[in-house]
């Protein structure tokens, strides 16, 4: 998919009090969303190389652990960082 708001292929979300696994790899303008192993949005052609990355919920108390940023050289992913 792509655009600005899209909706994700499928709904991954696990119950409430359960964790959530999110990965987010963004490479030589495309960027893919996978939710707990299985990938749900993406888009191509991001024209943004830098900035800030924002953590966010819509109406509904949120809680984050485990948080990891690594920064990867472009063009450079192994099959496993590919949704």
């Amino acid at each position: 998919r792509e655009g600005n708001g899209s909706m994700s292929i499928e709904n991954r979300c696990k119950g409430r009090g359960e964790w959530n696994t999110y990965d987010v790899v963004a490479v030589d303008g495309v960027i893919k969303l996978s939710v707990n192993g299985k990938f749900v949005n993406g888009i191509r052609g991001a024209t943004q190389k830098k900035g800030y990355l924002c953590l966010e919920s819509e109406g509904a108390e949120i809680h984050f652990r485990n948080i990891k940023i690594m920064e990867l050289p472009p063009g450079v992913t192994a099959p496993e960082q590919v949704a």
